[in-house]
């Protein structure tokens, strides 16, 4: 029998418009030489693939520095790769005016694979003790190891040495393994920044769970967080409804991706690192994901489905990893639990994280980071919160945006050529509070804001048979590039 889906809807109201950026999300004014406002660790092996990524974010204006874990193994001194990792990090963004933070490769457990993850030590609700993949530690002013016992993040013996973000600089781990995973995501983040759907997919977010309707405080928060930032969108359930003879199972699920309607999820319901759980056992696995046909319409998803986040397993992919690798289909980032941590309190935590990035207008990486700062009080108090703050992990770049409104594809005019020499470059748009960054043959570039016309004036010195590259780009807008030639 076909399976139905119960699905309702809220019309959410318009919220105030925000800035179209906030300040410390980009450097104003750039020029070079300057620090890296993205570093990005990966393994050796991947350097080379990750070239078109950086090329790609340089030219929004965000410059990227990528490190080796070879590199940084011989530039810090500790007791293991991770700590020098975490060293690494504080030293950017204590120093180098970093922001975000890019885990760029896969981990493996036991200390192993392309960007290896900080195991943490819980003990779960039932007793039992289990090690979990940790991301935050990597951005801690602390070492997580009181009692210098190599074992990391107990909630009682390693309480003075653990610290929480603090919400000022975004992290992310785009699980990749090989260069094929790598040019798939960069193809897909180009396309999430320069060719966004211009339709409600921005502001329509979607709700979606195997089992019964949802309790009703639980919806009314979800309601009342989600109206308050996306702005006249829409908020859409699907469940199952059994004395009603309506399910929400794979089929469903398929047909809610392949739609292309909601540019943001919540899944809710059973999960393991192989799939999301369904009635009967029915499973959506990575078949599943590579029949998706949902090209260049990514969403941003968030789940509480248990261990679906599991990017440390011996048995490689998890589902959220072939979300975020399954090229031209999938998904763009994926917030998920690695393990099975309290998922009550989940629900309430990833609504939080909407909130945050659609709200504050901040990129995913940020929001996270807000999230488990407000976190933090409870996770000190209590070790189901410190679990709970160490399981859930972003996959994908934290630095996208969530696209909280329609955006659209600006038109950008400059002259057909440049002389070489002293000019002022105009640049005109109709994109008025757009980033602007400009980039020159030998990597120089500026980046700033438009003014309320759209437009921005460079004063520059060129040189002759070079090329200008302007990219105006924006959380409201699609990337558009426009070249000039000095001759």
């Amino acid at each position: 029998m076909k399976l139905a889906v119960l699905c309702t809807s809220a019309i959410l109201g318009m919220s105030a418009p925000g800035i179209a950026h906030p300040e410390h999300e980009f450097m104003t004014g750039l020029s070079a030489p300057s620090p890296a406002t993205v570093l990005l660790i990966t393994g050796p092996e991947l350097v080379d693939s990750w070239k078109p990524f950086v090329a790609w974010k340089k030219r929004l204006g965000k410059p990227v520095r990528i490190l080796s874990t070879t590199q940084i193994s011989e530039r810090y001194e500790a007791k293991d790769l991770q700590e020098k990792i975490r060293r690494c990090i504080r030293n950017h963004t204590d120093h180098l005016g970093t922001r975000w933070i890019i885990l760029g490769g896969d981990s493996e457990e036991n200390g192993r694979g392309v960007v290896p993850a900080r195991d943490t030590l819980h003990r779960t609700q039932t007793g039992e003790l289990i090690n979990v993949p940790t991301d935050i530690y990597y951005l801690s002013k602390k070492d997580w190891d009181s009692d210098n016992d190599g074992i990391y993040g107990e909630w009682k013996e390693d309480k003075e040495s653990i610290d929480y973000p603090d919400g000022n600089v975004g992290l992310g781990r785009i699980p990749v393994r090989r260069s094929e995973d790598v040019k798939a995501y960069t193809e897909k983040v180009i396309a999430y920044e320069s060719r966004y759907p211009e339709s409600e997919f921005a502001i329509s977010m979607a709700y979606a769970s195997p089992n019964p309707p949802l309790r009703a405080e639980l919806r009314d928060s979800w309601n009342q967080q989600i109206s308050r930032v996306l702005e006249g969108g829409t908020l859409r359930y699907f469940f199952s409804s059994p004395d009603k003879g309506k399910t929400f199972g794979p089929a469903e699920w398929v047909n809610l991706l392949d739609s292309c309607a909601n540019g943001k999820l919540h899944l809710k319901g059973p999960g393991s690192h192989d799939g999301w759980i369904f009635q009967n056992e029915a499973m959506i696995t990575n078949a599943e994901v590579s029949r998706l046909t949902n090209r260049e319409a990514y969403p941003v998803i968030t789940t509480t489905s248990p261990e679906t986040g599991q990017f440390d397993h011996g048995e490689d992919p998890s589902i959220a990893e072939s979300m975020i690798r399954m090229p031209e289909r999938g998904a763009i980032a994926v917030v998920a639990p690695s393990r099975q941590g309290p998922s009550p309190e989940q629900e309430e935590i990833l609504s939080q994280f909407w909130e945050h990035g659609l709200g504050q207008k901040v990129s995913a990486g940020a929001a996270l980071s807000l999230l488990k700062a407000g976190m933090a009080q409870k996770a000190i108090a209590s070790p189901s919160d410190h679990l709970l703050a160490c399981e859930l992990n972003l996959l994908g770049d934290p630095t996208l945006g969530l696209r909280g409104t329609i955006p659209r594809t600006p038109t950008v005019k400059g002259p057909q050529e440049l002389p070489p020499g002293n000019l002022s470059l105009i640049i005109e748009s109709n994109a008025p509070h757009s980033i602007v960054s400009l980039q020159d043959d030998f990597g120089l570039y500026a980046v700033t804001v438009s003014d309320e016309s759209g437009n921005v004036v460079f004063p520059l010195n060129v040189v002759e048979d070079s090329t200008i590259t302007i990219t105006v780009s924006g959380p409201e807008y699609n990337a558009v590039t426009l070249r000039i030639p000095v001759r």
